[in-house]
């Protein structure tokens, strides 16, 4: 399985750290946030793969975050310590795919995320456009017979063109889509593009990918 990249919601900062090394660990990327309001707005920003969601949260109540979140697309595992029958529901019905109940061994944990991510990966139709087709779960990239694999986020960042065309990207918008809070070097984004118009080409197909001068990205 490609690694992904995982929203960590958790408001106990000791927890937060720890479970974000231990994704980290098995190859993930990970975005860590302490609160709802912060999560809302990092989620909604797109780029995310899945989602651990703490229940109790100082300012937006977790089920309440569950709800805005719920897009049929990103899957969502709720950390919460409480234990009764009735709040695992509504958790469940808010749109979580799956719970991990407070305390939790932080393998049973990666063990949840793995089997949500398979499953989310499973379903995952390739991407067609003029010519080109993308396997985005395992990054292939293909134009008739012949065939490349893409590193991790030069496949992400042809995805969000190839699934939104017309849609004009900044470079800012990409960044922050394919890195989160750590932010890469100033012309990275410039570097992707290039790469990818060099594979695409390699494999015989015409570039969609069209620069706006002073706005960014798009495909056409």
């Amino acid at each position: 399985m490609p690694p992904a990249h995982v929203l960590v919601v958790e408001d106990d900062a000791r927890l937060r750290g720890l479970v974000r090394e231990a994704l980290e660990a098995t190859g993930h990327r990970v975005t860590a946030v302490g609160t709802g309001s912060d999560a809302l707005l990092r989620a909604l920003g797109g780029g995310i793969d899945l989602v651990l969601l703490d229940l109790n949260l100082p300012d937006v109540d977790g089920i309440e975050v569950a709800r805005r979140l719920v897009d049929g697309e990103v899957p969502i595992v709720m950390l919460t310590a409480r234990g009764d029958v009735a709040s695992r529901v509504e958790g469940l019905y808010a749109g979580a795919a799956d719970y991990v109940t407070k305390p939790f061994e932080l393998q049973e944990l990666l063990a949840r995320v793995h089997v949500r991510l398979r499953e989310r990966g499973a379903g995952e139709a390739a991407i067609e456009y003029a010519g080109l087709r993308l396997q985005s779960d395992v990054r292939t990239l293909s134009a008739g017979d012949a065939q490349v694999t893409l590193p991790e986020r030069e496949a992400e960042l042809l995805r969000l063109l190839l699934t939104h065309p017309g849609r004009v990207f900044s470079r800012e918008d990409l960044e922050a889509r394919l890195y989160g809070d750590d932010l890469p070097d100033s012309n990275t984004i410039e570097v992707f593009v290039y790469q990818l118009r060099r594979r695409i080409r390699a494999l015989g197909a015409p570039d969609p990918i069209r620069t706006v001068r002073g706005k960014g990205y798009t495909v056409l």
